[in-house]
């Protein structure tokens, strides 16, 4: 069993907006990590190894200067997990908001040089795969995977990633709720995530086609944005009511998943300064447990 070593992200940096349907930014996401990564938490994991990394906020930045900054920010992030990560170490990212994935995937692709061999799984109330011009709300959280899987029109943070994954590389998880130019990207690319209702319908298929992904790449990575959850489950995140997962059936899958033995993953959008964060920071403690063990 590898040794897991948490890297804590303060960020909201690709929160320069209100979310969709928002009225205001979701100020406190980056504080996400220090709620779940606590030291009664690291107690039941004696081992555990804790690297942080302080983020800008979006306020600190001017608007002509933010997408060169954004670059500096996520490739320095992306630095300090290689440079700190031992070969024997699990990769855990805690956030945050959802930016942290961009670095996350990013450092495990520079350490693996071809991206052929690794699978994404996600988990997640919404794309996250808007293209610049095509999002709707400006936030660099909902465009995050875009340049990972397609020609981004941010040419500094496209060039990060010469070598594009393919849309087959992708397993996805959520009653997503598509913005933008997703819808299209989706359809181009034949994109579908799997909804609640569909998992519970047909758990023993999915479950199968799950297990046959894993065994296909030498890598997984996997991105887990606590939206996913039904509010009732977690409602501590930047929009609660999108999620409609319930906790029986998600800790079903990571306990398939958790068995890949070339596993990274990071976890992200637990605002600690919500209603129900003490639920929902014991649901994400919960999720780290059983990728660990």
């Amino acid at each position: 069993m590898k040794t897991p070593h948490f890297f804590k992200a303060f960020t909201r940096l690709g929160l320069t907006h209100a979310p969709v349907r928002r009225e205001e930014p979701n100020i406190g996401v980056e504080e996400g990590s220090d709620a779940i990564i606590t030291e009664g938490f690291l107690n039941e994991i004696p081992d555990a190894k804790v690297t942080e990394y302080t983020f800008p906020n979006p306020e600190d930045i001017e608007t002509k200067e933010y997408f060169n900054i954004l670059t500096t920010e996520l490739k320095e992030f992306k630095n300090i997990i290689n440079q700190n990560l031992k070969g024997d170490e699990l990769q855990l990212v805690i956030g945050g908001d959802n930016t942290v994935t961009f670095s996350s995937l990013l450092a495990l692709i520079e350490r693996v040089e071809d991206v052929n061999k690794i699978g994404y799984i996600q988990f997640d109330s919404h794309g996250e795969i808007n293209s610049f011009a095509g999002s709707e709300s400006k936030n660099f959280h909902g465009m995050y995977m875009r340049p990972f899987f397609d020609n981004f029109d941010i040419s500094i943070l496209d060039e990060l990633i010469p070598q594009k994954m393919k849309p087959e590389q992708m397993f996805l998880f959520g009653d997503q709720i598509l913005d933008g130019d997703e819808p299209k990207f989706y359809e181009d690319h034949n994109l579908h995530s799997i909804t609640f209702a569909e998992y519970v319908e047909n758990k023993q298929k999915i479950n199968t086609e799950l297990s046959n992904f894993l065994k296909i790449y030498e890598y997984i990575h996997v991105n887990f944005d606590i939206d996913v959850f039904d509010q009732k489950v977690a409602g501590a995140t930047g929009i609660p009511e999108d999620g409609k997962w319930m906790k029986e059936e998600i800790f079903e899958l990571l306990n398939i998943i958790k068995c890949h033995d070339k596993l990274s993953f990071d976890l992200s959008e637990i605002n600690p300064k919500k209603e129900g964060s003490e639920q929902t920071i014991k649901i994400a403690q919960e999720i780290l447990k059983i990728i660990i063990k």
